[in-house]
């Protein structure tokens, strides 16, 4: 795959995570990058990805009112920006069909106290993808 593809396309695949993320509609999560399964614990749920998805919601809401509560000021995920993407690196890809990057959420332009590290790899000769986040 061309170098220019697959950053593309992780770009892509990173702005519709984030900009779902941003506008709190994280069942659409699943049509992106879904997190990984074990967030379906977070509401007791079989470990699908669409229950991985609410159960992430649920988690990041909770972790945004505790702060508001700790900081007496509002917290959100911005809109996504290429800044706060790290560089693709493809050859570890092409290597073992895997490679992970990270992206570092902003809430008013300001750092979140964690990170999405988002997994890439090949799945019927397509770029899929998973994310956790790194507290």
């Amino acid at each position: 795959m061309a170098e220019l593809g697959l950053k593309t396309k992780a770009e892509e695949l990173v702005k519709l995570m984030v900009d779902t993320i941003a506008d709190k509609d994280y069942a659409k999560l699943v049509s992106s990058i879904p997190p990984k399964l074990s967030w379906a614990s977070f509401i007791d749920a079989e470990p699908t990805s669409e229950n991985a998805c609410l159960g992430f919601g649920k988690w990041l809401i909770e972790q945004l009112a505790m702060w508001e509560d700790d900081y007496g000021k509002k917290f959100v995920v911005d809109h996504f920006n290429k800044l706060c993407m790290e560089e693709v690196d493809e050859s570890k890809l092409e290597t073992n069909n895997r490679t992970m990057i990270s992206y570092d959420p902003t809430s008013f332009g300001e750092s979140l106290d964690f990170g999405f590290e988002i997994e890439f790899f090949m799945e019927n000769g397509q770029i899929a993808a998973v994310f956790d986040v790194n507290i």
